[in-house]
């Protein structure tokens, strides 16, 4: 590395140490309780296996990791969140100054770390964030295996690949964008097309494998679960649903660096030159952004399902943004983007600010949790209680993680017998049961209890969440449980 390489290299570090610093800070500091589906992950980093219902068990992993060396408050299971954003900014760097220069790698790496999406996601844990990190180090090790015959970048392309997937399924785009790929440069070609190729794909399958075997012991739920995401047996084949997400692309991306990556795609089809290494980022780019928007149009998809584009969209648009206009757009797109990264820390920190600028909706589902596990684990303790039940998978996950601590076994109740989460699948509540604390919505309430032959209303949890709204829950004393049979 040249030296005035390594001197954008040290400014970068001194970016991604100083952003990393104020993330976990902010998260120390906030008082938003854990979402549901972070309670839900902290349950199965508690018990370490090969796969869980919804997902493949990276993100288990991940929290098991944090929390063995930080405890179980709410910041050390989401400190993974920063951390591996900051790892994945260095391989953004990594990436871009192969394909252009250590500068574009530089302003890459802050730019990947500032997008309102890594802002967000850094701010909780989730399984996208695993995923591009190990997506990251895959691009960068396929791009590294472009110019250097070496076996160790098929090797490491291959662990990041088969790691990746431990994530989440979406890493399979890989395969797809390395395909495309192949058609666009001979460089990949060389790889994708020889024994490093078959390597990258056999290192992968193999560190999938643990997890096939555990779906396989299970009936596949993982598998059905994605399935079940992609609702297809359900078209609506909807514009308004793909302008939706479209628009959402460029809220996730931040909307100045989105007009880059346009900018770029435009550059790179009017080029007849067209540089081999913008040409894969390229591939590795479009075609995950491609089938979403597809999907979106067909059922629906998250703004969050197209996330692994953007590792290299990053690049492509920082280097379509540094020769336009001297660079004032890059740079105003830092200044927007910058302006959002802080307005989120103010938010994690004080929630009260997310209402007064209209955003306390995005938020709800973080507060309030904790006063309920108090009220429920006072309850239980005080009605000796054996069982506590509930009906609902986000009260379920919560509950596991706040009522605490626990003096009864917690329970999860189910309509049918038929697998629809990780908690049916695991705790299901069983008969006979003669006396059980359930903690219900009052819309579910009714249907619910008719399962058991008597209950009584022991109390109702009022709870103000964000968006100004309010969150009840109904405490009931339910005695003999007779099963899902009993509800037909």
């Amino acid at each position: 590395m040249s030296a005035e390489d390594r001197r954008y290299l040290n400014i970068a570090l001194i970016f991604i140490a100083a952003i990393t610093a104020i993330r976990v800070a902010v998260l120390v500091l906030s008082p938003l309780d854990l979402y549901p589906d972070e309670a839900q992950y902290w349950w199965w980093s508690q018990n370490p296996d090969w796969g869980y219902f919804s997902k493949p068990p990276m993100i288990g992993w991940v929290i098991w990791l944090t929390t063995a060396f930080f405890g179980n408050a709410e910041w050390a299971i989401r400190i993974g969140s920063p951390l591996l954003h900051a790892l994945t900014a260095l391989f953004v760097f990594g990436i871009a100054r192969r394909c252009f220069d250590a500068r574009v790698g530089m302003l890459s790496a802050v730019a990947y770390l500032t997008t309102p999406g890594a802002s967000y996601s850094s701010g909780l844990i989730s399984t996208d964030v695993p995923l591009l990190f190990f997506w990251a180090v895959a691009l960068y090790a396929f791009i590294r295996a472009m110019d250097d015959p070496r076996w160790r970048w098929a090797i490491l392309g291959g662990i990041a690949f088969g790691l990746g997937l431990e994530a989440k399924y979406a890493m399979f785009y890989l395969l797809l964008c390395a395909g495309i790929a192949t058609i666009a440069s001979r460089d990949a070609r060389r790889v994708v097309l020889s024994g490093r190729g078959a390597a990258i794909l056999i290192i992968g399958l193999i560190l999938l494998l643990p997890n096939v075997l555990w779906n396989a012991a299970h009936h596949f739920p993982t598998v059905a679960h994605t399935e079940h995401n992609a609702d297809w047996s359900a078209a609506r084949y909807s514009v308004s649903e793909t302008l939706s997400f479209i628009g959402g692309q460029f809220g996730v991306f931040g909307p100045l660096l989105m007009v880059g990556l346009l900018i770029a795609f435009w550059q790179l089809g009017r080029r007849p030159d067209r540089p081999s290494k913008s040409l894969v980022l390229a591939a590795f780019c479009a075609p995950p952004l491609v089938l979403i928007v597809i999907q979106s149009f067909i059922s629906e998809a998250n703004a969050n399902w197209a996330a692994t584009a953007y590792v290299a969209a990053v690049p492509l648009a920082v280097a379509a943004l540094v020769g336009l206009w001297r660079s004032r757009v890059l740079w105003l797109s830092f200044a927007l983007n910058g302006l959002v990264t802080i307005a989120l820390w103010l938010i994690l920190l004080s929630p009260s600010i997310a209402d007064g600028i209209g955003v306390g909706n995005a938020f709800k589902r973080m507060e309030g949790w904790q006063q309920l596990g108090n009220a429920v684990a006072e309850e239980a303790r005080s009605g000796h209680y054996a069982t506590i039940s509930a009906a609902n998978r986000s009260i379920m996950a919560e509950l596991l993680y706040y009522a605490a601590p626990r003096t009864a076994f917690v329970r999860m109740w189910d309509k049918d017998l038929h697998d629809d989460d990780h908690f049916q699948m695991t705790l299901r509540l069983t008969a006979p049961a003669h006396r059980v604390l359930m903690v219900l919505s009052p819309q579910e309430a009714p249907s619910i209890l008719n399962s058991f032959d008597s209950n009584t209303l022991v109390d109702t949890v009022t709870i103000p969440i964000g968006g100004r709204h309010i969150r009840v829950t109904q405490l009931y004393e339910a005695r003999d449980y007779r099963g899902p049979q009993a509800l037909h």
